[in-house]
């Protein structure tokens, strides 16, 4: 039995250092990141990383490598002094696997976007998180449900997620029914009494050009903007300063006088001052003076508030429509009462009542705390002379009691964090209103840069000096024959 079972240990062995699993596994490894790049191409880089890059196959082929290696050096015992290179080159390659590894399963790659003035403590990654968070009055959130969403976009769900949790208000449950990586909105109002609501607008823009339609719900403390090609819609409470020029051309609606009727219109072209064409009357179209374009009210609700249906999108959606990453999910409350059904954006959050507590669900991206407070103090952009076209953008930010500007080319490193300025998101006018950085955690990067150097050495080694250690230089022939 003991001899069998060492025949089968070194049958194995010579199958693991054999040349000819090398040959394989290399190409193996080299097709599937052929495939994962056309998977990131076509589907996404989440996608591909689930699928192919961290997939159960993947690693387990990368670990069937590095067995590999380890073996073909393992056999070579006795080692020689010409062995050298080719043990430093094996090893080398293992040590750039591990700290590979190590960064993919402890490394941090995401995105902070903060406005002037705003700090933030926490990077946003690529992966989708529901988060249920229980509010009483006079106490604290308590968070009862986190958990992960991998969703594979390119198809629906087969079946409903359930996540059952019990907290101090009984057994409930929250399910994810659908799921939709590219969602088409229908908006609608809809009427709730007045002081529980908003005024909400819904128009169209009509001309031999385009057609467009929208609605607009007043919120209390912004407003409501919305960017239509080269115009900018506005919709506020109160009558604006409309004795100055406007900056672009802009549609501005305001409520003036009994709350019940529609709101006033003033229009102006960029460069130009505005023109008050009154009160708007549903079904009735108002002139803008821009070429044939006509403004058409169809709704107008005093009190509404937004609701959102969603339809899947397909490949065959015409080029340019607006979509969102939604979820529907069921809220099962304890008691056998009737489950809450809502839709949520990704970014977005829900509320539902039970009994003297709310429960606010989240579907947004999972945040990893960084362990310290960054502030923006102001963002920076430069033009190239004579155009609009951004050449340079930096942010000047504030932590732990230090000042530093973060640039494309000067990244902040600090607490094991690299933080690089990425770009910047513009608000409707096309003013820069957020700086985004890119916050980077790579736990095995000293790892990788010594298995890349033994790499190097290692095969330096073994073109060069190999020859030299087995005698069979060419170059020390020819000394010691001219010696003789």
């Amino acid at each position: 039995m003991g001899k069998r079972l060492f025949n089968f240990a070194f049958i194995l062995f010579e199958i693991f250092a054999s040349l000819e699993l090398a040959v394989f596994l290399i190409l193996s490894l080299a097709v599937t990141l052929a495939v994962g790049t056309v998977f990131e191409s076509k589907y996404g880089a989440p996608v591909a990383s689930r699928e192919v890059y961290r997939s159960l196959w993947m690693q387990i082929g990368l670990w069937i490598f590095m067995l590999n290696l380890a073996a073909a050096a393992l056999s070579r015992i006795p080692w020689r002094r010409h062995h050298i290179g080719f043990l430093v080159t094996h090893l080398g390659i293992i040590t750039l696997l591990l700290g590979s590894w190590i960064t993919q399963r402890a490394g941090v790659d995401g995105n902070l976007v903060l406005g002037s003035g705003e700090s933030g403590h926490s990077a946003r990654i690529d992966e989708n998180m529901l988060y249920v968070f229980r509010a009483v009055a006079n106490q604290a959130y308590g968070l009862v449900v986190s958990q992960r969403l991998d969703f594979d976009p390119r198809r629906p769900l087969a079946k409903p997620l359930k996540f059952p949790f019990h907290d101090d208000g009984g057994d409930h449950e929250v399910s994810v029914l659908h799921y939709y990586s590219r969602a088409g909105r229908e908006v609608r109002a809809e009427d709730v009494p007045a002081g529980q609501g908003m005024p909400a607008l819904r128009f169209e823009l009509t001309g031999s050009r385009a057609t467009f339609s929208d609605w607009l719900f007043l919120q209390a403390d912004t407003g409501a903007v919305r960017a239509v090609g080269p115009a900018t819609f506005r919709f506020s409470a109160h009558k604006p300063d409309l004795s100055g020029v406007a900056k672009t051309a802009t549609v501005s609606l305001y409520m003036e006088g009994d709350p019940k009727l529609p709101p006033r219109l003033a229009v102006a072209r960029a460069g130009q001052k505005y023109r008050d064409l009154g009160r708007v009357t549903v079904g009735k179209p108002m002139a803008l003076g821009w070429m044939d374009f006509q403004f058409v009210p169809q709704e107008f609700h005093p009190s509404a508030m937004p609701k959102a249906d969603y339809f899947p999108l397909d490949d065959k959606s015409p080029t340019g429509t607006e979509s969102a990453e939604v979820v529907e999910l069921s809220f099962a409350k304890s008691g056998g009462a009737a489950p809450e059904h809502l839709w949520l954006e990704l970014g977005s959050s829900g509320q539902v009542p039970v009994g003297d507590a709310l429960y606010y669900v989240q579907y947004t991206k999972r945040e990893v705390n960084f362990g310290f407070e960054l502030k923006l103090k102001d963002f920076h952009i430069g033009y190239y002379e004579g155009t609009s076209k951004p050449s340079t953008y930096s942010s000047d930010v504030e932590f732990e009691g230090r000042a530093q500007t973060i640039s494309m080319n000067e990244p902040l490193h600090h607490n094991g964090y690299t933080f690089y300025q990425s770009s910047y998101e513009s608000d409707p006018e096309g003013n820069p209103r957020y700086s985004v950085l890119s916050v980077n955690l790579d736990p095995g990067r000293r790892i990788k840069y010594l298995g890349s150097l033994m790499i190097v050495l290692g095969i330096i080694s073994m073109f060069y000096f190999k020859p030299v250690y087995s005698g069979r230089s060419k170059w020390l022939a020819s000394k010691k024959e001219s010696k003789a």
